[in-house]
């Protein structure tokens, strides 16, 4: 190392260990109750709103069509017509909203269309000149001037940037280099380094501009992702000092000409972590050129429940120069348990994570965006807004995805009504009860510092799904009670908590029907909830004492904590109560009523209708008036039971051809055989269902985090006794003398179990959770929770329809289906023939072992 090298070196070890020790001096005066300290009075307080630009509001028509077949509000895959001028024209809708500021994808002029993948770059993510606006989108002073217009209206203008790829230009093709002479508007970027991509060139080829290399293949090999081509966008090659100063120097440019506040960095996690070091602490570094200056990275990592190593690394990033992250595991963890029923504990294991990790950077929340599939797509608006209000009501930047407001389920629709996914309407209702619902989350979230920068403390959790989540938010100025109950019925509980009796708990925040009376702390700190289904509730805490009630009801109970059930159990007690309530797993609508004999009662316990695992018992009594009530403490039982062979089938090879014989693949190479299904089978475990199905080719070249892709599941389960529908939605196809009941859609990133109620040929039914899935020794497994079918003692006559198929998880839609197949388009058949590559049947005849 040289002289110079090592002193710089040496330099920056010390400034480190500087920095580490003011780090942890600050946090240790603060007692860590505010984990986002450094953040006050700044980005910690502030909300923004993301917009595509293409897709919000259109301006100025005159510049939608730039005549080179690019432009077609009609399809999703081209420029709708959306602009900077139309953004400046909504500013007052915006602002109005309550945000601090907005999120813009790139205004850079893009890469318009690409026939490689039929699908064009409208969306600003495919770059061929990083220092020019659009011309779709504008001009430099049509971006001054919504600049000027949200800094005059106190608002902040976060410009999304890629330093990772352009637009897919080259491509490498069994081995041959290729240019994409189709490419409109141009074949090659237009900005010097980056127009230097003919690798055929030997003086362009040792310029080294790229990294010369083909597409991922394995998203976990270390070296392609940071060095292979990502979706064949053409890879930077960001170790290469000319391309630094090149990226350097473009984004500056919005700096300096523009103003604008801050970056959001795409695809951060496929760039050396040494590149951001150079780009936003080396010379001419970013953060020098604008004061409160912001950049919060994409790292788009899953975390299964109770891991947190994505965690880890998403903050690694705030050692490279980084102020701020996007918060991908909360994002996933509120989407797997609000939305898809998955245990509670789930969320509250993330949010004590992430009390570490906001001591170190500020997190960016949100619950969607433009890359995915928008949260209210299948829920109901209540789950959306127990979600929002939730991120509204949790320490970190949130952001709302534009149109959320008005319920959008579409990732990419349009706002004004002559753009795509707009059905010919303008949205832009300040009247929307989601407009309204949001604009007074964020007024509660602004005038409640601990909702900004407390530390969470979880109090309760469940342990086996859906139901209660509550915990406490506490700053220096003051200290909040958050109850959340994400099941779809009510829920009660009785827990101890570390609050003075006689303390008054009042309720400042709800929706949906939330609780509307205080809650008073009984002896002991005890705390008694009954919480209606799927809301969220934030308590204040009064200072005065309230006078406790006396009681001389009594209960008690033969079952031990943490006991093992494995067959019927009768529970037998003691009480001088008129009437005795019990509720396992806090379920208010199973609650059984008993009335004591000479003080004694029992009841039975039925292991096999319900789920494995830990469970929670709770026994309510009530005296001579509801005054005289008194809980049991929560009593945990562990439920065990073997597992079941109920049915079993194999499939043929090489039927993954469609029902009429002539479906393809596409024609991209990641597609192998992996919709050919070799078999599957069915097996319980009590109430509780787990689908086993082995598919030809199990790959995973994407880095899903359920371990599969190129091939989505529909599986149909019929419950003889019930009435379902022959509808299988989105796939055309109808049965004429078969119905569902309920249906599991699994991918290898998402799931859900949806029943057959408001079903159709259009839509998915209602969904009620999100199995687990994942994959073991080859076969893929989907674990199916008996609350979701009713808790059944028998399966005997059900019978299971699963099929294959794919699924866009960009446009959130099954793949397109023609006679010709493309990159990503199945081929041998019609748009409306049945969406099934293969297809098999499970029947159970009876619970055999």
């Amino acid at each position: 190392m040289k002289g110079k090298a090592f002193a710089n070196f040496l330099k920056s070890v010390v400034g480190l260990l500087l920095f580490g020790f003011m780090f942890s001096y600050v946090l240790d005066a603060v007692g860590f109750s505010d984990v986002l300290t450094q953040y006050k009075g700044g980005w910690a307080d502030k909300v923004l709103y993301m917009i595509m630009i293409d897709r919000f509001n259109d301006g100025e028509p005159s510049n939608n069509n730039q005549g080179k077949g690019e432009y077609n509000p009609r399809d999703g895959a081209k420029y709708s017509g959306g602009d900077l001028k139309g953004i400046i024209d909504k500013i007052d809708y915006i602002k109005g909203l309550g945000v601090d500021g907005i999120w813009i994808t790139p205004p850079v002029a893009n890469q318009w269309w690409d026939p490689w993948v039929n699908y064009g770059g409208y969306h600003g993510y495919w770059a061929r000149d990083f220092k020019k606006v659009d011309e779709h989108f504008g001009t430099l002073e049509d971006y001054k001037a919504l600049a000027d217009a949200l800094h005059k209206n106190g608002m902040k203008l976060i410009q999304d940037i890629v330093v990772n790829h352009v637009g897919n230009y080259f491509r490498f093709r069994n081995g041959k280099f290729e240019l994409n002479t189709g490419s409109i508007p141009t074949s090659a970027p237009t900005q010097y380094p980056f127009s230097l991509n003919n690798y055929n060139d030997p003086e362009q080829r040792q310029r080294a501009i790229y990294h010369w290399t083909p597409d991922i293949n394995n998203y976990s090999d270390p070296e392609q992702k940071l060095n292979y081509q990502m979706s064949g966008l053409d890879d930077l090659n960001t170790e290469n000092p000319e391309v630094v100063e090149a990226l350097k120097d473009s984004y500056a440019y919005w700096i300096k000409e523009v103003g604008v506040d801050g970056f959001r960095v795409d695809t951060a996690m496929y760039v050396p972590k040494s590149f951001f070091d150079e780009f936003f602490k080396g010379n001419g570094e970013m953060f020098s050129l604008k004061e409160d200056f912001i950049a919060f990275g994409e790292t788009w990592l899953s975390s299964k429940p109770y891991e947190n190593v994505s965690d880890f690394e998403i903050a690694s990033y705030f050692d490279h120069g980084f102020n701020s992250m996007l918060d991908f595991t909360l994002m996933e963890e509120i989407r797997r348990v609000i939305k898809g029923g998955q245990p509670t504990d789930f969320l509250a294991y993330r949010l004590k994570v992430r009390n570490e990790t906001l001591k170190k950077g500020l997190l960016v929340t949100f619950i969607d965006n433009h890359d995915m599939e928008r949260f209210g797509k299948g829920a109901t608006p209540n789950i959306t807004m127990q979600a929002l209000g939730l991120l509204l009501t949790l320490p970190g930047m949130p952001v709302i995805y534009y149109g959320t407001e008005q319920y959008f389920e579409e990732t990419r629709a349009s706002m004004f009504k002559g753009g795509w996914g707009s059905f010919g309407q303008d949205h832009f209702n300040t009247e929307s009860d989601m407009y309204k619902f949001i604009k007074n989350g964020i007024e509660f979230r602004k005038s409640h510092p601990a909702t900004r920068y407390g530390e969470v403390n979880v109090l309760l959790s469940e342990k086996r799904g859906a139901g209660l989540l509550v915990y406490t938010l506490k700053s220096k100025e003051e200290e909040l009670f958050v109850v959340l109950n994400t099941a779809n019925d009510a829920r009660i509980a009785n827990f101890k908590t570390d609050y003075e009796p006689g303390t008054t708990l009042e309720p400042i925040y709800n929706f949906s029907g939330g609780v509307g009376t205080p809650l008073v702390v009984k002896d002991g700190g005890y705390v008694s909830l009954r919480i209606p289904a799927r809301t969220l509730t934030v308590f204040g805490i009064l200072t005065e004492k309230s006078e406790l009630y006396k009681t001389n009801t009594t209960i008690s109970l033969n079952l031990s904590d943490g006991e093992k059930i494995t067959a019927l159990k009768e529970i037998t007690g003691t009480t001088n109560a008129k009437a005795v309530y019990v509720y396992i797993d806090r379920k208010v609508e199973n609650e059984i009523k008993i009335e004591p004999t000479d003080g004694k009662f029992a009841f039975t316990i039925d292991p096999f209708k319900l789920d494995p695992g830990e469970h929670v018992l709770l026994v309510r009594a009530v005296g001579k008036n509801v005054k005289d009530t008194v809980y049991t403490d929560e009593i945990r039982f562990i439920v065990e039971l073997e597992k079941k062979l109920l049915a079993e089938t194999k499939d043929p090879l090489d039927d993954d051809i469609g029902f009429t014989g002539t479906y393809v693949y596409p024609t991209d190479a990641t597609f192998k055989r992996q919709m050919d299904i070799v078999e599957a089978k069915v097996e319980s475990i009590g109430s509780t269902l787990v689908i086993s199905i082995k598919p030809r080719d199990l790959t995973k070249t994407w880095g899903p985090p359920n371990g599969f892709d190129h091939v989505t599941y529909q599986i149909f389960i019929d419950d003889p006794t019930k009435k379902g529908t022959g509808v299988l939605p989105l796939q055309n196809y109808e049965f004429d003398n078969w119905d569902w009941d309920w249906e599991v859609f699994a991918t290898g990133w998402s799931s859900a179990i949806y029943t057959s109620q408001e079903a159709s040929k259009d839509r998915f039914g209602t969904q009620i959770g999100s199995p687990e899935v994942f994959v073991e020794d080859g076969w893929v497994k989907i674990i199916i929770k008996g609350d979701w079918l009713g808790n059944p003692s028998s399966f005997e006559g059900w019978t299971i329809y699963v099929t294959s198929w794919d699924y866009d998880g960009i446009e959130n839609k099954f793949r397109p289906l023609q006679q010709e197949p493309k990159a990503y388009i199945m081929g041998g058949g019609n748009p409306t023939d049945p969406l099934i590559m293969d297809d098999l049947w499970l029947e159970i005849k009876s619970n055999q072992d």
